[in-house]
């Protein structure tokens, strides 16, 4: 008994596994057919879902609109093990149709930190501020559901002769209606309607006429050549299936011969084997940009250019420019120059966010996402605009609409465009407005471009249609003048602010001014770090202009107060150098710290004497002693710190002395000094090997002040003999 009831347990247990098995075998074939809602509700039956599964049922429930469920699929794979970092991307997407912004920019850190080989993903860096950059960019926009939408898919609007065009999947009145596994609605056809030009209002909605054009799987949208004569129609291929057995998408062309429509025919780059669709036309009528997924594409599906030569189109281009990993479809290219295409690749607002650009120097620049509530967190495609370039009509499947996917007219102030305006905003270092400033924008070499002032509410805005870097200078009475630096990019937005800060003038200006040592020339791009040593705080890292100067204003000083500061000077190629200034302000005016202390670089070369090119402080030793004192360790530690800066360099340290005592015992005694100090700097620096260290004794004495000889030598100064007395660092090879 008990071996016959353990035996019907063990069969059952077998089924059970086994009908779970063929429930994830079947929703996953269920899927790949685009039967979207027999799939989840063939793979909710399985219990022991594993990512693979949840991974299925989260695109299932995606492509049905039920985001909700396929958010909670996502939410449970990122906690799991065995979740991949493409996991978490997808349930960015995900988030970001749900309106979840703030979770969906966590979602998207952890997919970069997990692959940071995802250059793309520094756009979605800082998600929520592009969102409110987009929305407080965004033109004026008054988007309305068009009254002609169904509970069915309407979309893919397009005005030609004045009738309007566009794909739907609305209820025939034919005997047999098929419908589509993918959504559960008839397949897509053209209509055509008449249309008011001037107030949009559409009516006599019917299929197009034209047996040739629908038939019995998806047609549309479509696209007019812009002298009315070509149709290029996006539909099922309806000539061959591909190997998996897909029916892709692909374009047909139908030409106007007199006034008839004639048999749809396919375009030469079409494939069985991938989709082609969504054609749009360039102004001059020879250029056609579709979107397709054919291999060696940047991602999902891409946008494409072909070219009309020779009586044919030209291979496809891949516009690499806009196209990202992600998804880029639906391009219209507007006679003014504007080129919209939906992109899922950029931050946006969830789903399709439309997007524009414009096409320059024969490529698509300036891709800016065209802000709410033109996108909305669902799928926004398929734009078409009036030639008044303000009106027009977008498709999307946003929330409150009438079915699937509706048609929404927009309207707009005005013409979207991509001149930057480089708005200017001065202010003094406390932030209060200054009007009356005058403004002048200087390309990088210093060409003057605009003279502008700004007016009572402190703003001056420069209208520029070129790309690069635009310098920004301004001065009033009583103020310092001040220079703003703005970088133009085919990403920056319509608008850039450019914050001018002009510091007031306090009587008292501190001038730094730096020269070569050897030629005495003014060196520009001087890095110099001001220290006040009256507070102990660092004033601010400041770079020489090209007159080799910094000007800083001295705050909070009257007359007959003292200023102190720690200089200090670097540039590449140079030692730097480090000075410290101490002043009486005895007038008011501009303090040249130049009148009293050098502030000349010397160029890191070989032959440099790396004691006086930094004004190194005597290194002193005890009588008859060598071991290091600490006053002589600062200064060795200045040693140190260049060696460290430049890590090829290599110094012989040189010992002097001066004459007196006997040139045996000088000799030996200088050399303990060179080996101790070169041993201190060696424990200190990377390949010790780069210094070494030498005692000349007194063998070079500088000013002839010879202890030793034939004759009687004179009684010399201790002054005199102090400059024998000295450690050269000699710098041999760089």
């Amino acid at each position: 008994m008990k071996r016959t009831l353990l035996f019907a347990v063990s069969c059952l247990l077998v089924s059970w596994v086994a009908a779970q098995e063929k429930n994830k075998i079947i929703g996953t074939k269920q899927l790949n057919d685009f039967d979207y809602y027999a799939s989840v509700n063939t793979l909710e039956k399985v219990k022991d879902k594993d990512a693979g599964v949840l991974r299925k049922l989260a695109e299932g429930y995606d492509m049905i609109g039920n985001y909700p469920n396929s958010e909670a699929c996502y939410a449970t794979i990122c906690k799991r093990a065995d979740r991949i970092p493409n996991d978490h991307l997808e349930y960015a997407r995900i988030l970001m149709k749900c309106q979840k912004y703030v979770e969906a920019e966590a979602q998207l850190k952890i997919y970069s930190k997990l692959n940071p080989k995802d250059s793309e993903m520094d756009r979605f860096e800082l998600l929520n501020e592009s969102l409110e950059k987009y929305s407080a960019q965004a033109a004026t926009f008054k988007v309305v559901n068009a009254p002609f939408n169904t509970d069915q898919e309407d979309f893919g609007p397009v005005v030609y002769n004045n009738k309007l065009l566009f794909t739907s999947s609305r209820k025939k009145s034919e005997v047999v209606n098929r419908k589509w596994l993918g959504n559960r609605l008839s397949f897509l056809d053209l209509y055509l309607a008449d249309i008011n030009p001037s107030t949009n209002e559409v009516n006599n909605i019917q299929p197009i006429p034209n047996k040739k054009v629908n038939k019995k799987y998806h047609e549309g949208p479509v696209a007019f050549s812009p002298d009315g004569k070509q149709a290029y129609i996006t539909r099922n291929n309806y000539a061959e299936k591909a190997i998996d057995g897909t029916r892709h998408f692909s374009l047909f062309v139908s030409n106007l011969v007199g006034e008839t429509w004639s048999e749809p025919e396919p375009v030469v780059f079409n494939s069985n084997d991938y989709s082609v669709g969504h054609a749009t036309f360039a102004p001059d009528g020879k250029t056609l940009f579709f979107a397709s997924d054919m291999p060696g594409g940047k991602g999902g599906v891409d946008i494409y250019r072909s070219r009309w030569e020779d009586g044919n189109w030209s291979v496809p281009e891949n516009m690499s420019s806009i196209n990202t990993s992600a998804n880029e479809m639906f391009p219209f290219f507007h006679e003014s120059g504007v080129f919209f295409f939906s992109s899922e690749g950029y931050p946006g607002y969830g789903g399709l966010d439309v997007f524009i650009c414009v096409y320059k120097d024969d490529d698509l620049r300036q891709i800016r996402n065209v802000g709410a509530p033109f996108n909305s967190p669902g799928d926004d495609f398929s734009v078409w605009m009036n030639k008044d370039a303000t009106t027009g009509m977008i498709s999307s499947n946003r929330a409150g609409g009438k079915g699937n996917d509706d048609i929404y007219t927009f309207s707009m102030e005005k013409p979207f465009a991509f001149a930057r305006n480089i708005r200017i905003l001065a202010k003094d270092e406390k932030g209060n407005k200054l009007p009356g400033v005058w403004i002048k924008v200087k390309d990088p070499s210093g060409k003057e471009l605009a003279t502008l002032t700004t007016d009572a509410n402190a703003e001056a805005t420069y209208e520029t249609s070129e790309t690069g870097s635009f310098n920004i200078e301004g001065g009033k009475k009583d103020y310092f003048e001040s220079t703003e630096k703005v970088v133009v990019t085919d990403e920056s937005p319509e608008n850039l602010p450019a914050d001018l800060v002009l510091e007031k003038d306090p009587g008292f200006m501190l001038l730094v001014q730096v020269l070569d040592k050897k030629s005495s020339t003014v060196l520009d791009s001087v890095k110099v770090t001001l220290i006040n040593n009256m507070t102990g705080k660092e004033e601010g890292v400041f770079y020489t202009n090209k007159d080799g100067q910094i000007k800083r204003p001295i705050y909070d000083k009257k007359l007959n107060d003292r200023v102190s500061y720690n200089i200090r000077l670097e540039k590449k190629g140079y030692l730097p150098k480090g000075t410290t200034y101490n002043k009486e302000l005895t007038a008011p005016g501009v303090y040249d710290v130049s009148k009293d202390l050098s502030l000349k670089l010397e160029k890191m070369e070989v032959g440099t004497d790396l004691a006086k090119a930094i004004d190194l402080k005597p290194i002193y030793f005890d009588l008859a002693k060598f071991n290091i004192r600490p006053d002589a360790a600062t200064e060795l530690d200045k040693i140190v710190a260049i060696m460290n800066e430049f890590p090829t360099m290599v110094v012989e340290l040189g010992s002097h002395t001066d004459c007196r005592g006997t040139a045996v015992k000088n000799l030996e005694l200088s050399q303990k000094r060179a080996d101790a100090s070169a041993e201190y700097i060696k424990s200190r620096i990377k390949d010790p090997w780069r210094i070494s260290g030498k005692g000349y004794g007194e063998s070079k004495i500088l000013n002839g002040c010879s202890c030793e000889g034939p004759k009687k030598q004179p009684k010399y100064t201790e002054a005199q003999h102090a400059v024998n007395r000295r450690t050269e660092f000699l710098v041999v090879k760089i």
